[in-house]
């Protein structure tokens, strides 16, 4: 009786054995099977979402570089201005102007592109003089138009608030306005 129970027990076993290795082999192939297609189609998404990353970037270099030239040619006019206003100071005869009504003292929105809600982002900022506005880099300005106003606010280009926030504190009324009637030409 014992041998039969042993004898029993061994068959038991290897059924079971024999049923795992079979399940086993059956799911790995299922599963190899399914993760082939799966893997396909992911490589496939993966390598056009590769294409897609790569023009992006070539755009942003040419955007990039762009930007860099339209700086650089904003400088050159920022120069000339510049240099014809030292030329039209030189050979202007002195005449006795007469007193222009200045407007509010340290009204941000003075300067050409600035209005209330750009001026508030600046003055959150604690840039609430135009002396403070003259010294703060035009790229510092955009950075802080995007992080407190948002991508809306990357259209505007601060690249000639400084010098205009500098002739409104110095009041250079007339040289502003004459910077700023070239600017919208």
């Amino acid at each position: 009786m014992a041998e039969r129970f042993t004898a029993d027990l061994l068959f038991i076993v290897i059924v079971l054995l024999v049923a795992a290795l079979l399940g086993f082999l059956i799911g790995y192939l299922l599963r190899k099977s399914m993760k082939c297609k799966k893997c396909a189609e992911w490589e496939e998404a993966n390598s056009t979402l590769k294409i897609q990353i790569k023009k992006l970037e070539d755009d942003k270099i040419s955007v990039k570089e762009q930007l860099l030239k339209q700086e650089g040619e904003l400088r050159e006019k920022d120069l000339r201005i510049r240099e014809l206003e030292s030329e039209a100071g030189k050979n202007k005869p002195v005449a006795p102007k007469k007193p222009e009504k200045s407007p509010a003292k340290d009204n941000l929105q003075v300067v050409n592109g600035i209005g209330p809600k750009i001026s508030q982002i600046l003055k959150n900022r604690g840039i609430t003089t135009w002396k403070q506005l003259s010294e703060t880099s035009p790229d510092v300005i955009s950075q802080h138009l995007i992080q407190d106003g948002g991508e809306r606010y990357r259209m505007h280009d601060p690249v000639t608030w400084p010098h205009q926030a500098k002739l409104a504190d110095e009041g250079k009324w007339e040289d502003l306005k004459t910077f700023q009637a070239e600017l919208r030409e």
